[in-house]
């Protein structure tokens, strides 16, 4: 893989001209998004885990696509100029995380309600009454758990999962 300045680019092409991915690209990708956005890489993992199991391909029947599962809305706004490109797809959803963050003073669970249901629906500190975001919420924390505990590293304090409840409390 090559850089470009200090983000990686793909080098490899298959026959129909895509470029091509490989685990090590990702995981290069994901430090150095993490590291930009100041996120544990373990939160990024578990995200594009939950969303899309690894699958750069994947497409919701929502419309949302790639890696992270952006829908072609948050992807303008977030300037993502190819979702299709899970470096590119990689780097909106690691943006958006941040602004979730930020906009929920560090709390997790709500940071994880909006990047699923959407900010309009995470209103007044609270979880939205929907089945799917709530299992989302619960999913993304516990595969999160798992991603840390295989390597354990300090979260950065401005999103620390202290500030949310336990899976099993949603």
């Amino acid at each position: 893989m090559a850089m470009v300045g200090a983000i990686p680019v793909p080098t490899k092409s298959d026959f129909d001209g895509r470029p091509r991915y490989d685990t090590q690209e990702i995981r290069r990708a994901i430090a150095f998004y993490a590291k930009r956005y100041r996120l544990d890489p373990a939160l990024l993992r578990a995200v594009i885990k939950t969303e899309s199991d690894f699958r750069p391909d994947a497409v919701s029947r929502k419309g949302a696509v790639g890696l992270m599962q952006l829908t072609p809305e948050t992807a303008a706004t977030l300037r993502v100029g190819d979702l299709h490109d899970p470096i590119q797809n990689i780097g909106g959803g690691a943006k958006q995380l941040r602004h979730l963050l930020n906009l929920y003073d560090g709390n997790l669970s709500l940071t994880l309600a909006a990047y699923n249901a959407g900010v309009h629906r995470v209103k007044g500190g609270r979880i939205p009454r929907i089945r799917e975001t709530r299992h989302y919420v619960r999913k993304v924390l516990k595969n999160y758990e798992r991603y840390r505990s295989r390597s354990p590293q300090a979260t950065p304090p401005d999103h620390s999962a202290k500030s949310s409840p336990p899976p099993s409390a949603l």
